[in-house]
């Protein structure tokens, strides 16, 4: 049902842009956002979401010259309960959640080579910072014991991209993006809470991690955006 929603929408949206346009592509000053459609499965399951960074925005300085900017918070959460037997043969419950917050803000820029009406190939760059918090709580069915450990994360972000951007009217375009990039995330000692009987403790954190990862990156998506 989604999937025809979609369609028809963008149906709509052709046949209202059906008159001839002289010119479809931004002009100079002129601003656009975005967003995505991931088709089935995928971890949207073929919901509306945003783009890679989160809500996309570009300043057409020219014709050919845009700026950007990505701006990104996404949540993941997972919860994994773990079953130990107990001397009376039955099972002790362990409940373990962790939930992950990422925000990120990625400014950068385009350059468009204008060689076709409706068809705008780009290249460009991108640099920004991500911050990261991570909460991970355990508890049990035995008692109220309860720990929750907090890791506050700083890094940063670049990436070498090239897309395109097909116009269906002067205004309204689809496409997609690829790139290569670099993300780096420190993540701090942080702090460990031990809540047992009424008493609470809470220490520094025992680890602190560095991840990185390097490599190719994709948008699958279908991208529709606007200018104005």
């Amino acid at each position: 049902m989604k999937k025809v929603l979609m369609i028809a929408a963008l149906a709509a949206s052709v046949a209202v842009c059906a008159e001839a346009q002289n010119k479809y592509k931004p002009e100079g000053l002129s601003f656009s956002t975005e967003l995505n459609y991931t088709f089935g499965g995928g971890t949207t399951d073929g919901a509306l979401s945003l783009p890679e960074y989160g809500a996309k925005f570009r300043l057409f300085v020219n014709d050919a010259w845009a700026v950007r900017l990505n701006l990104g918070l996404s949540t993941v959460s997972d919860k994994t309960t773990t079953y130990t037997p107990n001397p009376d043969g039955g099972e002790y419950e362990t409940y373990n959640k962790t939930a992950t917050t990422r925000f990120s803000l990625m400014p950068g820029f385009e350059y468009h080579f204008n060689k076709f009406e409706r068809i705008s190939p780009y290249v460009g760059a991108e640099i920004g910072i991500l911050t990261q918090n991570t909460k991970t709580t355990t508890t049990n069915d035995q008692n109220d014991d309860k720990t929750t450990v907090k890791q506050p994360g700083l890094g940063f972000g670049v990436n070498v991209v090239t897309g395109v951007d097909v116009y269906l009217c002067k205004g309204l375009y689809m496409g997609f993006e690829l790139g290569l990039g670099y993300d780096s995330m420190n993540s701090k000692r942080g702090s460990t809470k031990v809540e047992t009987g009424g008493n609470t403790n809470e220490t520094d954190g025992d680890r602190s991690t560095l991840d990185s990862f390097f490599g190719f990156h994709a948008q699958p998506q279908l991208r529709i955006g606007w200018h104005f």
